[in-house]
């Protein structure tokens, strides 16, 4: 299913998938050969009918992207695009703690690279707190990445909350066996609830173990409320940080450090006399090792996020950003994509030679070869398909003693806005067909055939007689196909939406 158009972006592969989201490689493409890679992290089509998740999903974005710190992994965009809610990221060229310590095979990290992690996962954290006043919520070894110079990011501050949150419209959101008892309560949260996040984060890194992460609620509880593990136990050189990682581990937040720096300085204490940079060297080289033999990833991911219960409701259709970082906008070219919001795909002109003032002469030339192609295509599409839709509704000949239609005092409809024209496969047109319906046919991915007449790959737009139609979709990579037929009306504007990737190819029709 790959590669695969995404509104601006162009999906290569899937990196992850978890309980809320898969995250994908991608690459947004834009003018003068233009590109940059990035991470989106498409939101669970359940977790998009859910109208709590929507809501703080939304709430949230604007403090998402205003995150900006060098342990922090930028996120530039926040939307929806034809009902999938993604976030866009930086891609770090790197491996996650989580896949770190599957390459480990249970013996984990050192203890100075373990305490270098703590304090950089602090540095973040910290900012988030002071500065944003958000909560992170899930500290975990799956949003914490390292790239090949050994540098700390956190990542995924999605599900963040603001301090001091109370329960009521936010719900419980995390990892079970990574939550402090009051955020698995649903109870107010304080930068503590990290604290103990990270806690638990330092001794799974030194022994190679979750220290609460079990398969049940009920055995995560009793290993909460159970004798806590010691670091002295996993290494004596880590005795100096015993009395700092058991208070983090209360389960009373006002025991712990009430500041993720408070814990860091401990930690940062540790690491006195240690070159830091051969820790950074150290690490990069684990990464190194990981990205070319990729650890083999368990079938069974364990306890994955949570989501309070809310009545399903529709999939928000079309393509809308809730917050984006302004170099976003920088790197979108000046172009209109069919569905009238910015796009990097190169789309035929309909300007004239000289009506491209303004643009480089190496783009007007590129923009110009690219127009006559796409015309030469767009007249022999138009020619078959005018002949396929003459012999399917024959017209009259005109003739001497056909009088000729009255003129109409009713101005003619003006031509559609360019942003929203047919694609060049569209045989026919509103301009000239105003009494036709009109059908956008979607899905990713796949070929279409209406009332027998081949139409092309989606998204496709395109204008029929009013009537009876019968759409059949074809999904080439599993050589499935679904068809479904509906009634159009004069004027009518419907959408046909096709979905190979359940468990049985779906069609929804929107009137």
């Amino acid at each position: 299913m790959y590669p695969q158009v995404f509104g601006k972006y162009v999906l290569e592969r899937e990196l992850a998938r978890g309980g809320m989201a898969r995250v994908v490689l991608a690459t947004l493409r834009g003018a003068g050969g233009f590109e940059k890679k990035l991470v989106v992290k498409q939101i669970r089509d359940e977790l998009a009918s859910d109208e709590e998740f929507v809501r703080r999903f939304v709430e949230e974005a604007k403090t998402t992207v205003a995150l900006a710190h060098p342990n922090i992994v930028p996120v530039y965009e926040l939307g929806v695009e034809l009902g999938t809610y993604f976030l866009a990221m930086e891609y770090v060229a790197g491996a996650s703690l989580a896949e770190l310590l599957r390459a480990c095979a249970g013996k984990g990290l050192s203890p100075e690279e373990g305490a270098y992690v703590g304090v950089e996962v602090c540095r973040a954290l910290d900012y988030a707190h002071r500065r944003m006043n958000v909560v992170h919520r899930d500290v975990t070894p799956r949003n914490v990445m390292v790239d090949e110079e050994g540098q700390v990011k956190v990542i995924d501050f999605g599900i963040s909350a603001p301090v001091a949150t109370a329960p009521s419209g936010h719900g419980v959101f995390g990892s079970p066996g990574h939550m402090p008892p009051e955020q698995m309560d649903g109870s107010e949260l304080t930068p503590s609830a990290d604290v103990f996040a990270v806690a638990a984060l330092l001794m799974e890194l030194w022994s190679g173990k979750a220290p609460f992460r079990r398969r049940t609620p009920e055995a995560i509880d009793d290993a909460l409320r159970g004798p806590h593990p010691k670091p002295s136990e996993i290494d004596i050189r880590l005795l100096p940080l015993e009395d700092v990682m058991a208070s983090a581990m209360s389960l009373d937040p006002r025991a712990r450090p009430q500041q993720a720096d408070d814990l860091a300085r401990v930690l940062r204490k540790f690491l006195t006399g240690v070159d830091l940079g051969d820790v950074a060297r150290q690490l990069g080289e684990r990464v190194r090792t990981v990205r070319a033999h990729p650890p083999v990833v368990p079938a069974d991911p364990g306890p994955v996020l949570q989501r309070p219960p809310s009545r399903p409701t529709a999939t928000q259709v079309g393509t809308k950003t809730f917050a984006a970082r302004d170099e976003v906008g920088a790197w979108e070219p000046d172009i209109r994509s069919p569905m009238g919001g910015p796009s990097t795909r190169r789309l035929p002109s309909n300007q004239a030679p000289g009506a491209t003032s303004g643009k480089p002469p190496a783009t007007r030339g590129l923009l110009w070869r690219g127009a006559l192609a796409s015309g030469a295509i767009a007249i022999i599409a138009f020619l078959v398909g005018r002949g396929a839709a003459t012999a399917t509704v024959p017209r009259p000949a005109a003739t001497a003693s056909t009088p000729a239609p009255p003129a109409s005092s009713t101005p003619a409809p003006p031509p559609a806005s360019p942003a929203l024209a047919a694609p060049a496969a569209t045989p026919l047109s509103s301009v000239d067909l105003p009494d036709r319906a009109h059908l956008v046919l979607l899905g990713d991915g796949t070929f279409v055939t209406v009332d027998g007449v081949p139409r092309g790959s989606t998204p496709a737009r395109i204008a029929l007689e009013p009537g009876a139609h019968a759409v059949v979709f074809a999904f080439p990579a599993t050589g499935e196909s679904k068809g479904a037929s509906l009634m159009l009306h004069s004027g009518e504007r419907a959408t046909m939406r096709a979905d190979f990737t359940g468990a049985k190819p779906t069609i929804r029709v929107e009137h």
